[in-house]
């Protein structure tokens, strides 16, 4: 499996990246609360999670730099993070987190585990899932 990723970023630059999209293979429905990145390499600091319809972005961008041209607005787009969202039994979410990114400065490693929150009949239960990129600066 190959891994996201882009080589030629500047210090100051801006991404946003996409988590894995939740897939719900239980009988019964699950409430996402909460999901972020375990591990983020120096040089990139994490300015934020939203949760965002795959309707309003057009599909899932994977790594997105902030402004670009076909870029989602995540900013002008209703951000589900906040309230959570249902992923229905045996079904892909319709919803994905992202992570907004700042390049701040050399990046020598990629991250690799994404943790999910979430709940199912009132019980909570924390999730970890790979979830490696490759962001390095253009040389």
């Amino acid at each position: 499996m190959g891994v996201v990723g882009y080589d030629h970023a500047v210090v100051g630059q801006e991404f946003w990246y996409a988590l894995p999209i939740p897939t719900n293979k239980s009988q019964k429905d699950v409430r996402i609360i909460k999901a972020e990145m375990i591990d983020p390499p120096s040089g990139v600091k994490v300015l934020g999670y939203g949760a965002y319809r795959l309707a309003d972005t057009g599909g899932l961008p994977l790594m997105a730099v902030d402004g670009a041209p076909g870029t989602p607005e995540y900013r002008k787009l209703k951000d589900h993070s906040k309230s959570g969202f249902k992923v229905k039994a045996r079904a892909l979410s319709e919803v994905f987190y992202v992570a907004h990114l700042k390049v701040t400065g050399p990046i020598r490693k990629n991250p690799t585990n994404c943790s999910f929150e979430y709940t199912q009949s009132d019980q909570r239960y924390v999730q970890t899932l790979g979830c490696e990129f490759e962001l390095r600066l253009k040389k």
